[in-house]
């Protein structure tokens, strides 16, 4: 387990270096707008958090918890969301080129990359 609990301990930690990230828990007060996290690797997180227009780009969310998190107009280019929960976690207007969405859970239904087409990624 990481030990990781806050925005500036995990920037800090990408500054040095550091791409992969498991078991951290970020508070939904915690804000990640306009950050660069790109190629980051987060696994079994719970992140509740803003992304809002974030370098996001290569990055892989696996098994979390990306329940409220906001995404909008981030870049997720070749980026990962699979096996996570996203309910209501809001998409709109990011930049999706590659972006590959799969075996996610909605409200107690599995939602992969069509679902993601058709009706979660609104611009």
């Amino acid at each position: 387990m990481d030990d990781i609990i806050s925005k500036s301990q995990l920037l800090e930690a990408y500054r040095n270096g550091q791409r992969h990230f498991e078991f951290i828990e970020l508070s939904t007060e915690e804000d990640f707008s306009n950050v660069v996290l790109s190629g980051a690797v987060f696994r079994r997180c719970w992140m509740e958090v803003l992304f809002v227009s974030s370098d996001l780009s290569n990055c892989q969310f696996i098994e979390c918890c990306l329940k409220t998190a906001d995404f909008r107009y981030a870049n997720l280019t070749k980026a990962v969301v699979t096996g996570c929960t996203i309910e209501s976690t809001r998409f709109q207007h990011a930049v999706v080129d590659g972006f590959v969405f799969s075996h996610n859970s909605a409200y107690g239904q599995d939602s992969g990359q069509e679902d993601f087409d058709n009706w979660i990624h609104c611009t």
